[in-house]
């Protein structure tokens, strides 16, 4: 189980939230293949509802192709349900924790998220949730980053932190266990499946420098405790230029997990 620091987290993506969709590229990718998804298995939802909204951006894209849909919007951090507010001013937007949404039961038609899963401790009490919310026969579509994402980060920090350094990691789930934790929450698993995309950047540090400015600085290692010292940041910041650096910057691999599934 991932040791996460909901306070911290709320913290930093509000901070974000005003840079988040200009910089958050492989997020918005993720988010439309979402949106895409639900087209494919609940055309026909009306009432839906966005868990980790964020900007809004994802319910403002299904907007803009159904106008007619009822949206609910839930997102842990106060500075993104402003910017969500904003960008969906007819939506009901409420700041709740995915692991206790103040909705009442079999309330919505559809459930989507899109990189906000991987956040948390464990998959299964917010799986929980979004099977109490959808009404019977009602359809999740979820997408999170898995357990390859930022590869090349976690190499480079277990190369200078040693095995130790594993413990200050986040981890992201596997597939196997996206896939356990539906089925564990009273889901039918329709279809799940996965990618892999790449952004590129300067260096490492302008890596990190982008992590940390959309508010994800959990997925930066040893960030629980701090880097352990600038010795050891520069340590980190060599190795990955050193064994990844090339003409065009440093590639981050995102690993994504795209699921569907129904309420039984």
């Amino acid at each position: 189980m991932n040791r996460v620091d909901k306070a911290r987290l709320q913290s930093a993506f509000s901070r974000g939230a005003a840079h988040y969709d200009a910089r958050a590229v492989v997020q918005a990718a993720a988010r439309e293949r979402v949106a895409a998804l639900l087209e494919r298995h609940a055309p026909g939802a009306g009432r839906i509802l966005d868990v980790g909204a964020g900007t809004g951006a994802l319910a403002a894209r299904l907007r803009s192709r159904r106008p007619g849909l009822r949206l609910a919007l839930a997102d842990l951090a106060p500075g993104m349900c402003s910017a969500a507010r904003e960008a969906v001013p007819d939506a009901a937007i409420v700041q709740a924790d995915a692991e206790a949404l103040p909705f009442r039961d079999c309330g919505f038609e559809a459930v989507v998220s899109s990189s906000t899963f991987q956040w948390l401790p464990r998959l299964e009490p917010a799986l929980g949730e979004v099977r109490r919310a959808l009404a019977p026969g009602g359809t999740l579509v979820l997408a999170l980053f898995a357990e390859r994402t930022l590869r090349e980060l976690r190499d480079a920090w277990l190369a200078v932190a040693g095995e130790a350094g594993a413990e200050r990691m986040h981890r992201f789930f596997r597939r196997d266990e996206i896939a356990a934790a539906l089925v564990a929450a009273g889901l039918d698993p329709v279809e799940v499946d996965e990618e892999e995309l790449v952004e590129r950047h300067a260096d490492a540090r302008a890596l990190l420098r982008a992590i940390r400015a959309i508010g994800a600085a959990n997925a930066v290692p040893g960030a629980a405790g701090g880097l352990g010292g600038r010795r050891v940041t520069l340590a980190l910041l060599d190795r990955y230029d050193g064994v990844h650096g090339g003409p065009h910057g440093v590639p981050a691999t995102y690993h994504v997990v795209y699921a569907v599934a129904r309420r039984r």
